[in-house]
């Protein structure tokens, strides 16, 4: 509708200004459609937290990308830190959502997670009842824990599965995240419950990332706990299996305040879960992590590969 500048007398001033008011009325219960691309307007801002991880930024910016291309305002605070960083601020209102992962998400509500995805996800949403928080779908990608030692380590102690530690761990270092010691899926109670290990040390290094990785080549620890999805797994590297069941299924979920989690800010969220399986979630973290390329070039390539955004 074009503007143009005239002048009216008194009576025929309010006769327009009256239909002026209808037409006005006319368009806002027909569309609520910004003035670019069919986005709306009156969308609210919301800022989009994430771990400190390569996994959880990829998640966090898939979130957040997709909603800013349907007209969300979003910021970002990035690499914040582990669960129990992150979800004090989102509980306090300082963000307003982010990408978790349901089993150690539920496990650090003091809940019992499976192996069983559906499950896992449906006790984060009873353990978050009356929390003013809303957990939205989980994707089909996991990331889990793992414990990982040297070919060398592996051949010279008959290691193949975790249990295998427990005979020799007072004589072995063992390295991960700084929170692993009260993580009950990594060494806290429930592991030692499992899996009875006790090692000579165990250093605080970083969330899977390149100093455990590091640490693992030197010889400076035996034993390093590594994501399966978002770590780099070097060929010398020997996974441990997890003979006991201790790792349950982690599928990325996201998190967000109820105020926030209105029906078109699920399903946008739902869309991106849908599309987000292990390859397309290895693919991207190790892109990151490895090939230290930015989190938000590698989502934003693979949200329009996917139509998820406009190309």
């Amino acid at each position: 509708m074009t503007k143009a500048r005239m002048r009216f007398s008194g009576r025929a001033l309010g006769a327009i200004v009256v239909g002026f008011a209808l037409v006005l009325a006319a368009c806002s219960s027909g569309s609520s459609s910004g003035s670019s691309g069919g986005k709306t307007t009156d969308l609210p801002a919301l800022i989009v937290g994430a771990k400190d991880f390569a996994g959880a930024q990829i998640i966090s910016q898939a979130y957040g990308q997709t909603l800013a291309d349907r007209g969300y305002k979003i910021t970002y605070k990035d690499n914040i830190g582990p669960s129990e960083t992150v979800y004090p601020l989102l509980k306090s209102g300082d963000i307003d959502l982010y990408g978790e992962f349901s089993g150690t998400f539920l496990t650090f509500l003091g809940g019992q997670p499976t192996s069983d995805g559906t499950q896992v996800f449906s006790a984060v949403q009873h353990q978050l009842a009356g929390k003013g928080i809303v957990a939205v779908d989980s994707s089909t990608a996991q990331d889990v824990n793992a414990f990982y030692v040297l070919k060398k380590t592996a051949n010279k102690y008959h290691l193949k599965n975790v249990s295998d530690l427990r005979a020799v761990a007072p004589q072995l270092a063992f390295g991960g995240p700084a929170e692993c010691l009260d993580r009950p899926l990594c060494l806290g109670d429930k592991e030692q419950q499992l899996y009875g290990l006790n090692f000579k040390e165990v250093k605080k290094l970083d969330p899977g990332g390149p100093i455990t990785n590091q640490a693992l080549d030197d010889g400076t620890i035996d034993v390093g706990l590594l994501f399966t999805g978002s770590s780099v797994i070097k060929p010398d590297y020997v996974l441990l299996k997890d003979d006991k069941g201790l790792q349950p299924a982690d599928n990325p979920i996201a998190l967000v305040r109820k105020d926030k989690a209105t029906p078109k800010v699920k399903q946008i969220l739902t869309t991106v879960n849908t599309k987000l399986d292990s390859k397309a979630y290895n693919k991207m973290a190790l892109k990151v992590f490895n090939d230290k390329e930015d989190p938000s070039t590698v989502v934003t390539q693979w949200l329009k590969s996917e139509g998820l955004i406009k190309k």
